[in-house]
């Protein structure tokens, strides 16, 4: 791979260019016939082009099953990504967490005082789940998300859409910088291009102008997650969820937050987890099967949450089918599986049932194995279904 891959000459989806003289200008390669028998068994494509046709399968397949899953299914494969997001986002930051200890935190049931690299992942989380309730056609100029930062400010006392950005960046430097990093012509060259190669050089581009110093790599890293839905490779939005209850972390002030009608199939710090070294968009040699081969790994993650969900789906069915027409069952079922930690409290809230039923469905469910306490305690206790 050339030092810069974007513009490597030959590639199909770089622009145009000048044409140069005669005598510089490379030899054309002799076309060849080979027979039937030798077409069958040497390589079609190239490693990148090869890590392109699988991520971007992987990508439509994915979003495939999410339009064909409930809205239950729907809504907890996107809250339980975006935590595990967070997580691999905060650990590319050189912030140390633990899934399940964010995944607590996030919804109120951790049984101690978070460590100071939980607490910074902590607005890393809010992040995720905040861009990915935007529409993507929100988000790709400097005006857009500092309106929306603005905005955010105003509702959550602490919130910041620059998150991991250093106190001596000033809002004149990171207002010059985002419009280096997101102007009109620099995007228009990267739409020409297929949407995860697009996704791969506007990451690039991203640690390329330093935005990553002065606006966060977290925020350059949602934005490439958002990009195949910006190209309308996938659709930005699915069916609603208005009859399931998604609420949120508690440092959002509205608790409710049923935004989770679509949102970034691709993950892309989760496809790093475990190859961080692999991790240099500032590298042009190198990058690109790097996050194609990420994508890949961040996609396969979803695809098996999707089946664990779908399992989960029928178990549950199955466990709570209604024995009369006042039955809760389905509601139950619906909240347990959008949610990524339940608790009775949460559910008697949710659903407007006692707290003492909400205890007794839900250790039953956990006898039944249909749903795992997470929080090891005896009291006060959490659950999760997956």
């Amino acid at each position: 791979m050339s030092e810069d891959w974007w513009e490597t000459p030959g590639n199909p989806y770089a622009p145009a260019q000048p044409k140069t003289h005669a005598a510089t200008a490379p030899p054309v390669p002799a076309v060849t016939h080979p027979t039937d028998e030798d077409d069958l068994c040497r390589p079609y494509a190239t490693p990148e082009l090869m890590a392109l046709e699988a991520a971007s399968a992987a990508l439509v397949r994915l979003d495939t099953g999410l339009a064909a899953s409930s809205a239950a299914v729907s809504a907890g494969w996107v809250n339980r990504m975006a935590i595990e997001e967070a997580a691999a986002s905060a650990r590319l930051n050189g912030i140390l967490v633990d899934t399940a200890d964010l995944r607590l935190l996030a919804w109120d049931s951790l049984d101690r005082a978070p460590d100071p690299d939980l607490a910074q992942a902590l607005p890393i989380y809010d992040l995720v789940r905040r861009l990915a309730a935007r529409h993507p056609r929100h988000l790709y100029t400097p005006l857009r998300l500092a309106a929306l930062d603005r905005t955010r400010q105003t509702k959550a006392a602490g919130f910041s859409l620059w998150n991991g950005v250093g106190d001596d960046v000033d809002a004149e430097e990171r207002w010059l910088v985002l419009q280096s990093a997101l102007a009109p012509d620099v995007l228009a060259r990267f739409r020409s291009a297929p949407a995860l190669i697009g996704a791969a050089a506007f990451l690039a581009h991203w640690h390329r102008t330093r935005a990553d110093r002065t606006a966060g790599a977290a925020l350059g890293r949602l934005l490439a997650a958002w990009w195949p839905a910006r190209q309308g490779l996938v659709p930005a939005r699915r069916r609603g969820v208005d009859d399931v209850s998604l609420e949120g972390s508690d440092t959002i002030a509205s608790p409710t937050h049923p935004a989770f009608v679509g949102g970034p199939v691709l993950m892309p710090s989760v496809g790093f987890l475990g190859h961080a070294m692999e991790y240099r968009p500032d590298r042009d040699e190198g990058w690109l099967p790097a996050f194609l081969n990420a994508a890949i790994r961040s996609l396969t993650r979803g695809e098996i949450l999707l089946r664990r969900l779908r399992l989960a789906e029928a178990r549950l069915a199955d466990a709570l089918r209604p024995k009369r027409s006042t039955s809760r069952g389905p509601q139950v079922a619906a909240f347990l599986l959008a949610q990524p930690v339940v608790t009775s409290g949460r559910l008697a809230q949710a659903l407007d049932m006692s707290g003492t039923a909400a205890r007794t469905l839900l250790d039953g469910l956990r006898r039944d194995r249909v749903v795992l306490e997470i929080s090891g305690r005896d009291a006060y206790r959490a659950y999760m279904v997956e």
